[in-house]
């Protein structure tokens, strides 16, 4: 057994990391064997803070871009939307409907840029959960307005998450 050098914790001489803290034993490569990486490492990495911060700026970009979808919705129809539904916006014009689900995943991804940009690297699990929460926050506003908000909403959420977590391993890539 040997002690760890971050919290004191005895660990068994073929480990790599503590099983306490996570931190890297000093242990020679050919007497680690299988042992499986604990998630330490990754929840040390996790910061609130990058959530709370997508999860605004996510939302900053995605409300500019139902905006400009609304406006251009409003302008191409050339009168004022009614509290209609969703899906009879797409169904009159549905080249607007296509634009704006581009617009959409694009202020997604925007949002996950912005955070790993101020977070200084990749980070793709905080931008993601910031989308899943402005999902849940515009599907429940939403819903009030428009009873396919929530259908919406549930077709949206995995390109959503998707481009919100590919914006932050983008923004976060380490230039050369």
């Amino acid at each position: 057994m040997e002690p760890c050098r971050k919290c004191g914790t005895k660990n068994p001489r073929s480990n790599q990391y503590c099983l306490s803290c996570g931190a890297v034993l000093n242990v020679s490569t050919s007497m680690v064997r299988a042992q499986p990486k604990t998630l330490l490492p990754f929840t040390d990495r996790f910061r609130w803070r990058w959530v709370v911060l997508g999860t605004l700026a996510i939302l900053g970009t995605t409300t500019l871009a139902l905006t400009g979808v609304t406006v251009t919705a409003v302008l191409v129809m050339e009168s004022d939307l009614k509290a209609g539904s969703l899906g009879s916006i797409g169904a009159r014009v549905p080249g607007l409907a296509v634009a704006g689900a581009a617009v959409f995943l694009g202020a997604f991804a925007l949002g996950g840029w912005i955070v790993a940009r101020m977070a200084k690297g990749k980070t793709i699990a905080e931008p993601a959960l910031a989308a899943m929460l402005v999902l849940g926050l515009l599907a429940g506003a939403g819903s009030a307005l428009s009873p396919d908000a929530l259908m919406a909403a549930a077709a949206m959420t995995l390109p959503c998450v998707f481009m919100a977590a590919a914006g932050g391993w983008f923004g976060g890539r380490q230039r050369s």
